[in-house]
């Protein structure tokens, strides 16, 4: 399928709609208990016909950050990664184009509600806050793993393991959460508490775990397993065990007032679920254990 793809860099002071999306660490509970969740609708069974405006123009507008592997990246000329492959397919069903315009995190949902770009994909946090401002048409799950230094050192296997050790966060994310409560079960149990370190940008964070500074570096799961897997930089850091954390969905974002483009988005997706397509992309990705289907108990950090 032919792509075409812009590099737009947007523009937005951090007044408007930051709150919404203050950065693709968050991961906060919300959207699922929504009453229009994907829990309670009806499931398309057949594709819905994209609105006349968009089938006319062709194709379909992305806005990204396409720079968190595995779900966007640049590679060379294309763009490749886990929300590259759904989009292109969900444009594959649909019979258009897809076009790819290149956001901050912060800028999607007013890029969409301005109709600047149709639809957002990124780590995009199903939440009640930023429900009430986009539509969410969610396709797999968000977690929280740990990453560590290779021959994992300090045999960390769970967060349970980090009592008294020193761990990494990115300052504002969620994962500050689970470094307190697992602090706190720590002294509980009479074990020294985690030295909880936080840092500006996840690539402080991973030299403070390549350094030995800290023992791991609690971070968004799909992006921890990329780096544990990559060619150049499995040689530095691996997975502190499988157990992951803070399960929630993420979401193709589409504005308020285009519930019909919405309905357009889910019903490729529901079709994409029912025929196993989303499982192999998953799969192919090495998320398979992220799908919206997948066991509770695994994705709550159960060992």
């Amino acid at each position: 399928m032919r792509r075409r793809i812009q590099r737009f860099i947007a523009l937005w002071t951090a007044a408007i709609s930051v709150v919404a999306l203050s950065g693709c660490v968050v991961l906060r509970e919300g959207g699922q208990s929504r009453q229009d969740s994907d829990a309670e609708r009806q499931v398309h069974t057949e594709i819905v016909a994209l609105p006349d405006e968009v089938k006319k123009r062709g194709h379909l507008v992305f806005g990204s950050q396409l720079a968190s592997p595995p779900l966007n990246f640049s590679d060379g000329d294309a763009y490749k990664g886990i929300n590259i492959d759904i989009a292109e397919e969900i444009g594959r069903r649909l019979d258009v184009d897809i076009e790819w315009k290149q956001y901050p995190f912060a800028g999607l949902i007013p890029a969409v509600q301005s109709r600047q770009i149709d639809a957002g994909i990124d780590l995009i946090g199903d939440t009640e806050e930023r429900a009430r401002a986009v539509d969410f048409s969610n396709y797999m799950n968000q977690a929280t793993s740990s990453l560590v230094k290779r021959g994992n050192p300090h045999k960390i296997a769970s967060a349970s393991d980090l009592c008294g050790l020193s761990v990494a966060i990115v300052r504002g994310g969620v994962q500050l959460e689970l470094a307190e409560e697992e602090s706190k079960k720590c002294t509980d149990n009479g074990k020294p508490a985690i030295d909880i370190k936080q840092f500006a940008a996840p690539s402080d964070a991973r030299l403070s775990v390549q350094a030995g500074r800290t023992a791991a570096f609690l971070g968004n799961t799909p992006v921890m397993r990329y780096i544990a897997k990559n060619e150049a930089t499995r040689d530095t850091f691996e997975m502190g065990g499988e157990a992951t954390y803070q399960l929630q969905p993420i979401g193709i974002i589409t504005a308020k007032d285009r519930s019909d483009l919405k309905q357009s988005i889910q019903s490729a997706l529901d079709l994409m679920q029912a025929d196993g397509t989303m499982d192999k992309l998953l799969k192919k990705w090495n998320l398979e254990d992220l799908s919206l289907t997948a066991d509770a108990d695994h994705t709550k950090g159960k060992p």
